[in-house]
């Protein structure tokens, strides 16, 4: 899912004036429940006060959905291009904590 999801942000980078705020609505929302699924699948078994920045985070983009949607062009592309990043990292993270569960 992690990888569909930042295809669909890289492409989204290149149509972001000819998208609705709708559209861009529908793009955080999954974003947000990309972050979702990677603390409770991913961080399960991590210790609550470790995970207190994605929680915050998950919190954070909750609250203000509406006010991303709103941002300007080229505001609106940074954010995605953060969120970018982000689910990369977490995914190449998980991946080799999973790599390295079957090595050992």
């Amino acid at each position: 899912m992690a990888t569909a999801l930042i295809t669909e942000i890289q492409q989204t980078h290149t149509r972001l004036p000819l998208l609705s705020r709708a559209d861009r609505g529908a793009l955080i929302v999954r974003i947000l429940r990309e972050l979702k699924t990677h603390r409770r699948e991913v961080l399960a078994n991590v210790p609550a006060e470790r995970c207190v920045w994605i929680d915050r985070l998950i919190a954070s983009v909750s609250s203000t959905i509406s006010e991303i949607v709103n941002m300007q062009d080229a505001e609106f592309n940074r954010v995605l291009h953060e969120f970018e990043k982000l689910i990369a990292t977490l995914d190449d993270i998980s991946h080799a904590e999973k790599l390295s569960k079957i090595i050992h």
